[in-house]
């Protein structure tokens, strides 16, 4: 399953939900970064990973690395590898 087969607007959503969801993450993490604020945003954003890899599989990371490109921020370190940019 490719993603060019997939619904756009339900892939432009996933990109949608995941920039909110990293620069969510992005902002607690500047302003506390051992806060609980900080690491529930790292909790959603790895939850939203493993979603995208339950329903896409190897082409969830096509959607993570749009995110990242469209943000220009690193993702946090979490249980889903990839060969996006880690930080964190």
């Amino acid at each position: 399953m490719h993603l060019a087969l997939q619904n756009a607007e339900t892939l432009n959503r996933f990109v949608e939900q995941g920039e909110t969801l990293l620069k969510s993450f992005h902002d607690e993490h500047q302003k506390r970064p051992a806060s609980v604020e900080a690491e529930f945003a790292r909790g959603e954003l790895i939850g939203w990973r493993r979603t995208l890899h339950i329903l896409y599989g190897k082409y969830a990371e096509d959607i993570v690395n749009r995110v990242v490109a469209r943000t220009r921020l690193s993702l946090p370190e979490g249980d889903v590898r990839s060969g996006a940019v880690h930080a964190y």
